[in-house]
């Protein structure tokens, strides 16, 4: 049984130095690479301290606020929360549409509706993704680690729970800003992820990079525990649940990050 053991502790510190080397890239081809490279230049090209950010879009002059509900200022204001907090409230939309439209105007039940849908295709989008790429993780995971000669079957299933948290942070580590331009593609209109992983580091761009990687990680394994594992009751709602909770949890309130505003406009 130690002998198993060990055998298991070798093959899993062998995957982990392939991530790392990238030398195995789960979730992407050469064309995805060249992708992730071209990106990381783009974001190489800002070398400002501070991020351009949205609080030019949350603070409208006096003479557009008139404007403020019409679909396309709201569409970008809407990316920016869903970025920010997995989902929108009652509250946030009653935020969102000016004052002078009361809540039970025409106007305004049409923009809540939109709101609302544009919201939850967001997170649609987000966990249709999440799901494509764990099940690509763990199935070349398990085909690498039998090509290179580790006699074992579902290797990723296998794995721990640490073990298994380790090998989704390396793969997210690989190339960050791609995989977050891809996992939150709708949003990526309004919201410049390429700021956030500018070469020039900074406090909050620092923080943000935490809070993607923890919420890859995090919903990636929330994922992989309810597709693959049977977790949560099979109940989709509770997944979903746990996509729309995860930006209030522990470790992301230790980031102290700002609000939807603080995120880099595009």
């Amino acid at each position: 049984m130690a002998d198993d053991d060990d055998t298991q502790e070798q093959a899993f510190k062998d995957l982990l130095e392939e991530l790392e080397s990238k030398r195995w890239t789960p979730l992407m081809d050469s064309s995805d690479i060249q992708n992730a490279n071209d990106l990381i230049s783009e974001a190489a090209q800002s070398q400002e301290r501070a991020m351009k950010t949205a609080s030019t879009l949350f603070k409208v002059p006096k003479y557009l606020k008139a404007r403020q509900h019409k679909v396309q200022y709201i569409k970008a204001k809407v990316d920016f929360y869903t970025s920010r907090y997995n989902g929108i409230t009652t509250s946030d939309i009653r935020n969102l549409i000016p004052k002078f439209i009361p809540s039970d105007d025409k106007v305004y039940l049409q923009r809540t509706r939109f709101i609302e849908g544009r919201a939850s295709a967001h997170a649609k989008h987000s966990l249709a993704w999440l799901y494509r790429a764990v099940k690509n993780i763990t199935k070349t995971i398990d085909a690498c680690m039998d090509s290179c000669g580790w006699e074992t079957k579902k290797f990723f299933g296998e794995l721990t729970d640490e073990q298994r948290i380790a090998v989704l942070g390396a793969v997210f580590d690989q190339y960050p800003l791609w995989l977050v331009t891809q996992f939150r593609d709708r949003e990526a209109v309004s919201v410049d992820f390429k700021q956030i992983w500018s070469p020039v580091d900074s406090i909050d761009r620092v923080a943000l990079r935490s809070y993607y990687r923890l919420m890859f990680v995090g919903m990636a394994d929330a994922t992989y525990q309810f597709h693959f594992l049977g977790a949560l009751g099979g109940n989709t709602e509770e997944l979903k649940k746990a996509w729309r909770e995860f930006p209030t949890c522990a470790a992301v309130e230790a980031l102290e990050l700002g609000g939807p505003e603080s995120l880099p406009l595009a």
